[in-house]
């Protein structure tokens, strides 16, 4: 053979064994385990309390007058009437807030104002009072829980749709 050759073929088996004694030793992830440490401290998993229960307290809430008494104009015998009934006790101590901006004899027009907020992003809705005389439609946008946000569309739907309105409790 042609010494050239040889020494080619010579130094491609010294090139092999090379490659295949030293790329397992840099490829055994020495490297990865170096960086990231075996011991790992794992806290131990929480403990929590049962739950139990919950029962509020009952609280003590002073009644509103009536909202058909804000709403129409009762005459004076019919509010002797209504001061003489008894007022429902209220059972949930949760309290939403809705935003009423107006009150009418016609449903049709309940419905107009209704459709016209709805139009504008606000979710309003008609409410329906059955009393002996009179069915007065309340237009009202909410419910909400928080009252400063009643507060506060309150305010807008005074700047923008130039409606008064009144922040009362749901429903």
């Amino acid at each position: 053979m042609d010494r050239a050759l040889k020494q080619r073929l010579l130094g491609a088996v010294i090139l092999a064994a090379l490659l295949v004694i030293l790329v397992p030793e840099w490829l055994d992830g020495s490297g990865h385990r170096a960086r990231h440490p075996k011991n790992i401290d794992i806290p131990p998993a929480p403990v929590f309390k049962p739950l139990v229960k919950f029962e509020p307290e009952q609280e003590k809430i002073q009644p509103s007058p009536s909202i058909s008494e804000a709403v129409v104009e009762a005459e004076p015998a019919e509010k002797a009437k209504n001061s003489q009934k008894p007022t429902p006790a209220v059972k949930s101590s949760i309290h939403a807030w809705a935003l009423q901006v107006g009150s009418f004899k016609d449903e049709t027009n309940a419905l107009v104002l209704r459709d016209k907020l709805r139009a504008s992003g606000y979710p309003a809705y008609v409410e329906e009072l059955k009393s002996s005389t009179k069915i007065p439609y309340r237009v009202r946008i909410g419910p909400e829980l928080d009252r400063e946000r009643v507060n506060k569309l309150k305010q807008t739907i005074l700047e923008k749709e130039k409606i008064q309105g009144m922040v009362v409790k749901h429903p």
